[in-house]
């Protein structure tokens, strides 16, 4: 099931003037999905609906001066907090644009892409076949967010499917977030973190990786 995507626009524009506070509880599991890229010096790497910027402080830190950070969101008022993030820290190697993931161009194959909390992207078979096919061969993948717990803690799961409501429109897969991307990559791992409500999964991006076997 596609997202809303003009929903979403305007939940996140909604939410933008506070989002970096109210998202801090998952600022350590967002960390940990950039160390688990295992970054570079010169590397590119995409921020898949990157928002604030949060993220980019630490790629920016792993892929130097020598490296590029594309950067996409579908919000502008998301991306308009990111670009003044950029503009006040003084970085020059990056790129950022207003766009769909299902219709992004990124300027040079991906090294690496981050999916952080950016579950309505993991949903969406055209976004993931886009993102995929323009990323470099054994392109590695991180992605982070939350998830529901077993059925047996429906209280908990109603809480978490209320708190994230205004954050994704397509709550399909939401005790799976990775079931979309899981086939199309090698390797692939994912752990719980945190409460039990926080994920992090990674893998590694091969040969037809755009499209899974199915």
């Amino acid at each position: 099931m596609p997202a809303d995507r003009r929903q979403s626009v305007a939940d996140y524009g909604a939410l933008s003037a506070g989002y970096d506070r109210r998202t801090r509880l998952t600022d350590a599991v967002r960390i940990e999905a950039v160390a688990a890229l295992a970054l570079g010096p010169g590397e590119t790497v995409v921020d898949v609906a990157c928002g604030t910027g949060f993220s980019f402080a630490p790629v920016l830190a792993a892929i130097g001066a020598r490296g590029r950070l594309l950067a996409f969101d579908h919000s502008p008022e998301l991306l308009a907090l990111a670009r003044r993030r950029v503009a006040e820290a003084g970085w020059t190697n990056v790129t950022l644009r207003e766009a769909a993931a299902e219709s992004v161009r990124l300027d040079a194959p991906a090294d690496a892409l981050l999916f952080s909390y950016a579950h309505d992207v993991l949903q969406s078979a055209a976004a993931l076949d886009n993102l995929l096919a323009q990323a470099a061969p054994g392109a590695r993948v991180a992605l982070c967010g939350s998830l529901l717990w077993p059925a047996w803690a429906w209280p908990v799961n109603a809480w978490l499917r209320a708190r994230h409501r205004r954050y994704i429109t397509n709550m399909e897969n939401f005790d799976r977030p990775w079931a979309g991307i899981a086939p199309r990559l090698r390797d692939f791992r994912v752990e719980r973190r945190g409460p039990g409500w926080r994920y992090l999964a990674t893998g590694r991006c091969a040969g037809g990786c755009q499209r899974s076997a199915a």
